[in-house]
């Protein structure tokens, strides 16, 4: 037979867990939940950093993207006309505005501020030379021959463009004819038209570019034609952190359109072949990149455009050391573009755009706390190199 054990034993075996023993699991409990706190907020921070970066990411990409199919189309219709045709100034008689035959157009901004770029090109399906006019009145022109002008394209007629710049003029007309019997001959009258580009059961257009009581008298000039819906776009920050379209011919009270958020900067340069030799070179003494087209130059050297963007992520970043205690800058020095931190800075603001820069630390409207990226791309007008080609 088993003794069984005394009383004060089997007291002592069930008595449970003391308070010295829950008091430890309390305090291992704890520890063990700070730590997985710390964990969360350390993933949580960099989760954050790199999906910031990544919206960075998408919105420089597709800034690049559609200025460059823009850019890739300047030109399309004119780009065969020479100087004084190409870079002159067109009369708009129907519009409140006239605009620059320029396939592509810098705006500089003031003191580093966002450059605007204008560009310019036709849509139409045609090829079409430069064609020359033998005889003009206010209402038509007479061609050496109109194949590829449709009724309802737009066209520039370029005035007695061998004559001085005080006599020369330029004009944009609106082809509302071309029944004309001579075989030659288009109209550009203000009556309502039936477009070419339209179906037969359409209602008739009413010309909106035609004025013949203030048609240039022209006994000679030539005629690019820039099909029915050229387009005249403006690339520009609005905002101080969004990349906008606004086109300004055929539509302009339509409000800008928004391509790209979280760009914050722009910056383009005219690629122009000074020394003629068919390439843009860029070195020591034989810089031919320039900010500005020198006055009387010939637009068809501006053989490529190169263009930079700055794009800002949307995460305020406390510390670019985890390890740190107190907070301090991601982003110390202004980032620069084409290659060059001397010549080619960026200008820095703020959040809310303005200048100078704080320098408070920690501060959520300091831009140093605040990750950017450069995107850059040289874009050959290719319009123009087969225009001068031919």
């Amino acid at each position: 037979m088993r003794e069984r054990p005394p009383a004060s034993s089997r007291r002592r075996s069930s008595r449970g867990l003391s308070l010295i023993e829950i008091l430890v699991g309390v305090a291992i409990g704890l520890i063990g939940i700070v730590a997985i706190f710390q964990a969360v907020a350390t993933w949580t921070k960099h989760t954050q950093t790199t999906s910031s970066g990544s919206d960075a990411q998408v919105a420089g990409t597709l800034a690049l993207f559609n200025i460059e199919r823009d850019l890739k189309q300047a030109g399309h219709g004119f780009g065969k006309a020479s100087t004084p045709v190409m870079g002159c100034t067109v009369s708009v008689t129907q519009a409140p505005f006239n605009f620059n035959l320029r396939p592509v157009e810098i705006t500089v901004g003031a003191g580093g501020a966002p450059d605007q770029i204008n560009v310019l090109y036709g849509d139409s399906s045609f090829y079409v030379d430069e064609s020359i006019f033998t005889f003009s009145t206010a209402t038509g022109k007479k061609l050496q021959r109109r194949t590829g002008f449709k009724v309802g394209d737009l066209a520039v007629a370029a005035v007695n463009p061998g004559a001085s710049a005080a006599t020369a003029s330029y004009e944009l007309i609106e082809i509302s004819d071309d029944t004309n019997a001579d075989g030659y001959t288009v109209a550009h009258t203000d009556i309502p038209y039936a477009s070419y580009y339209h179906s037969a059961s359409s209602p008739l257009v009413t010309p909106r570019f035609n004025n013949p009581a203030s048609a240039p008298a022209a006994t000679s000039g030539t005629m690019y034609n820039l099909g029915p819906q050229p387009v005249l776009n403006s690339w520009s920050i609005q905002g101080n952190r969004i990349l906008t379209r606004s086109e300004l011919l055929q539509v302009q009270a339509s409000p800008a359109m928004q391509i790209a958020e979280g760009v914050i900067n722009l910056k383009a340069e005219y690629g122009y072949d000074t020394n003629a030799n068919g390439q843009i070179d860029d070195g020591p003494g034989n810089a031919e990149w320039l900010a500005a087209v020198p006055a009387g130059a010939d637009w068809r050297r501006v053989l490529a455009i190169r263009v930079a963007v700055l794009v800002r992520s949307r995460q305020f970043e406390r510390s670019g050391d985890p390890a740190a205690s107190a907070a301090s800058a991601v982003t110390v020095a202004n980032p620069y573009y084409f290659g060059d931190p001397v010549g080619h800075t960026f200008l820095m603001t703020n959040v809310d755009g303005s200048t100078p820069a704080i320098t408070t630390v920690g501060d959520p409207n300091n831009w140093r706390h605040y990750r950017y990226r450069v995107y850059e791309r040289v874009i050959p007008l290719r319009k123009l190199l087969w225009g001068t080609l031919s």
